[in-house]
Formats: C-alpha cells, sequence, structure tokens
C-alpha cells in the first residue's frame, strides 16, 4: 500500500486498508484519529459533523485500492484543502454514578455486592491483613443472610431495587430535558449496571466526552473518592481514552437544595408545621475522613464549632458540607432555629471505631423522649432512596421513635426522579461543565 496510516491510528478502526487518505481521513468514524486531526503534525482540523453532508467524501471513487509505488500527494493535498466544515461536536454522554445495589435479595448475591462495597480501600480504609480478616472471617460469613433480609423488606415486588429503578427514572427524565445529542446512562461503582459497561455503551454510541455525576451532594472519599477513583480506573482501559469532567460536590448548590426543600414541604407542611421536629440524618463516615481533608492539621476539631461554616480548612470535610446543606434547606423552608436538628446514620465499626456524631439512632430515641410526638426525617446526603433511607430510617427508625413515646413519624422521600430535581441537575451540569458542553 501506498498509503500507510501507522498502527496507532489504524486501532481505532477508521484506517483500513482501500481508503486513501482524501477518504478516510474525511470519515465521521475517525473522531479519534490524530493523523486526521493534523496530518503531518499541522492541526488542519479535517473532522466532519456525523449528520453534515460533508462525510459523504468517502465515497466508492474515493475508495480504489493504491498499489505500491502509486504517488499519494493528490489524497495528501486533499486532506491539507480548506476547511470547509464547522467543528466537530459529537454526542456527550452522562453517567450518573451511584453505589449500588445487589442483583436481587438472595444471599449470594448480597454477599457478593458487599464483598464488592466493602472490599474498596476507600469505603473500609484499614490495614489491608486486617481488613481481610473482618471480611472473611467476621462480615461476609454472617452479615449477608441479616442483609438480605432488610432488602426483601424494601425491594419492590415488579421493578426491583428502588435505587436502581428509581435511578433509571431520573435518567428517562434527563433525555428528555437533554434531547438526542446527550447519551445518559447509569454507571453502579459495585454490582450492575456497571461503570465500564456505561463507558463501552458510550464507546459504541460514538461518545468520547463525558460529564461524571457522582450522585453525592456532599464529598466523602468514601463515595465521590471512590466513585471517581473507579471511573477513572475503568475508562483508562479503552484504547481511545474519553475525555472525562467530574461533577464536584453541590451539597450547598440553589437547585440541589430548592429541590429538597420542596419535597420536605410537601411531607410536612409550609413551614414544617405538620410536625414538631425536623430531623435531617446524614450517612456517617469515620471521623478520620473527615480529619485527613485538613490539609493544615490544625483546624478540624481544634477549632470551636469546626463546622458553623466553610473555610479553606473544610472545604472537603463531609461533615461541614452536611451542616451547610442542612442550615440552608431550613433557611429554604423557613423553619426556625430549634424546630430542626443534625445526626448521622449507618455506622459500620469494620470501617473505623470513631464516626461522626451525634447519631441517628441516639437522636431518635431522645425526641421521643423529649416529647416530640410527631417526628419528620429527610436524609439529604442521598439523592435516591435505598436501603438505607428505606430500611434503616423508615422502618428501624420508625419503631425506636414510636417504642420511645412518639406518636406519628413521617419517612421524606428522597429526591429520585422529581421532575424539579431532574432540571436542577440539568443546571447543576451546566454550572459545572465548558461552556459548550450543554447547548441548549
Amino acid at each position: 500500500m501506498a498509503f500507510v496510516s501507522g498502527a496507532n491510528a489504524s486501532a481505532g478502526g477508521t484506517h483500513v486498508k482501500g481508503f486513501d487518505g482524501a477518504a478516510c481521513c474525511l470519515r465521521k468514524n475517525n473522531r479519534g484519529c490524530g493523523y486526521a486531526r493534523s496530518p503531518g503534525g499541522k492541526k488542519s482540523r479535517m473532522l466532519v459533523n456525523m449528520n453534515a453532508d460533508a462525510t459523504q467524501a468517502a465515497s466508492a471513487s474515493d475508495t480504489l485500492e493504491l498499489v505500491e509505488g502509486e504517488n499519494t500527494a493528490v489524497g495528501v493535498m486533499r486532506e491539507l484543502g480548506a476547511e470547509s466544515a464547522p467543528p466537530f461536536r459529537g454526542r456527550v454522554g452522562i453517567v450518573l454514578v451511584n453505589i449500588g445495589t445487589p442483583a436481587s435479595t438472595s444471599v449470594g448475591d448480597v454477599r457478593e455486592y458487599l464483598r464488592q462495597f466493602l472490599g474498596d480501600d476507600r469505603v473500609v480504609d484499614i490495614p489491608k491483613l486486617l481488613k481481610a480478616i473482618l471480611l472473611n472471617l467476621v462480615v461476609l460469613p454472617f452479615r449477608p443472610k441479616k442483609s438480605a433480609e432488610a432488602y426483601k423488606r424494601i425491594w419492590d415486588e415488579e421493578r426491583g431495587s428502588p435505587l436502581l429503578f428509581h435511578s433509571e427514572d431520573l435518567a428517562v427524565k434527563l433525555r428528555a430535558l437533554l434531547g438526542e445529542r446527550y447519551c445518559v446512562e447509569l454507571g453502579m461503582q459495585f454490582g450492575e449496571p456497571s461503570v465500564y459497561g456505561a463507558m463501552e455503551r458510550f464507546r459504541r454510541s460514538g461518545v468520547d466526552r463525558i460529564v461524571v455525576v457522582p450522585m453525592f451532594p456532599q464529598y466523602a472519599s468514601s463515595t465521590t473518592g471512590s466513585a471517581a477513583e473507579i471511573v477513572y480506573k475503568e475508562a483508562a482501559k479503552l484504547y481511545s481514552t474519553p475525555y472525562l469532567h467530574m461533577i464536584p460536590a453541590f451539597y450547598d448548590h440553589a437547585g440541589y437544595i430548592s429541590a429538597y426543600a420542596r419535597v420536605i414541604e410537601r411531607a410536612t407542611g409550609p413551614k414544617c408545621a405538620d410536625v414538631d421536629h425536623l430531623l435531617m440524618s446524614f450517612h456517617g463516615v469515620p471521623q478520620n475522613h473527615c480529619t485527613r481533608t485538613d490539609e493544615s492539621g490544625s483546624y478540624c476539631q481544634k477549632v470551636p464549632e469546626c463546622c458553623s461554616r466553610i473555610t479553606q480548612f473544610n472545604r472537603n470535610c463531609y461533615r461541614a458540607q452536611c451542616f451547610s446543606t442542612a442550615r440552608r434547606i431550613a433557611v429554604e423552608l423557613g423553619v426556625p432555629e430549634g424546630k430542626y436538628s443534625v445526626a448521622f446514620q449507618s455506622r459500620l465499626d469494620a470501617a473505623g471505631p470513631q464516626w461522626i456524631t451525634p447519631y441517628t439512632d441516639e437522636s431518635i430515641v431522645t425526641l421521643a423522649k423529649r416529647g416530640v410526638k410527631k417526628l419528620a426525617v429527610v436524609v439529604p446526603s442521598f439523592t435516591t432512596d435505598c436501603l438505607e433511607t428505606l430500611e434503616e430510617i423508615g422502618l428501624e427508625g420508625r419503631d425506636e421513635f414510636l417504642e420511645n413515646g412518639g406518636e406519628e413519624y413521617v419517612l421524606v422521600d428522597c429526591l429520585n426522579a422529581d421532575d424539579q430535581w431532574a432540571e436542577a441537575l440539568v443546571q447543576i451540569m451546566k454550572d459545572s461543565c465548558p461552556l459548550d458542553t450543554f447547548d441548549l
């Protein structure tokens, strides 16, 4: 062949035997080809829009096989001709990343999910030998059976996992809001549909530019940090690595705050008038997950009321971000100080003995014994209902409240696929991404 593309250029499948330079470097499938982007070291930007008529340049007359020794100057000159097409703009991928869910409520499926989840070094960050002993000899032999029973209590007979089907419903709404240029996929850190599966679907759809949305409003190493690490590792497995944009924590974004306030208001009335108290329960993390984000080493737990405001020192502190969220939701609702409080749930002893306080289960009991008769609980660290909201707070929390003197217990839904939340999430992405990502 007189025209040789080279192994790296052809690996993507666009440089094929029989195409001269005028054909293969004008084709729509060469978006990842450096040869097409800059032949001879010059950035000629010869990529064309996939829908443009210019793609017809790769016609049958352009694909005649070149024989050895034939002059390729004509083909090369056509590649360096005057640019006439607009800059290529492919589809944008959006992957909604969440922790994940077991495939079913069977003990085997739950054990496999827990093995992946608890095996993540950011979720349980203790010495590897100790971790292996705890997981294989203490946790995995016994906990899956108990967890499977808990999942059965919240599993939908028709749709299965609430976290999964609410996420699917949200993806459907985002696709309707964004249009065909945007490809929305789910990617679970553990279980299916996986992050790598989303990357593969993007690749097959011609998507190279991906917006990664960790569905965790507040930053924590065990959630957002783990999601980022998994996404980068899975994306790196592809030959043509995609271009990733990671959406940051949105704990204080006006759209998220307003959407959650409206969901709470529907359940508790204006200014939470229909209940005695609103408890905002956030997922807990080990205390050292917060301390390690203080790079100065002189602020976290060393300054009185260190979570009372966001500063340079605690900007990545999960607990500080949770309190900021709570304060902003309270202002949006118009709830007076003293009628709401903050607590942290879901302690896991295997991940560390000291967790951030106060604890949700203890707070529920204390509020009941204090005389609160009507209690509403919302979990703003979750955007989607799951085991931790529906079973731990919705069922176990209710029992604790009623057993200690409470009379009425209201679990506020998560944002799930709420219409206002879907619109707010689009705005969150637009506010974070480069200006030309969302041409809506």
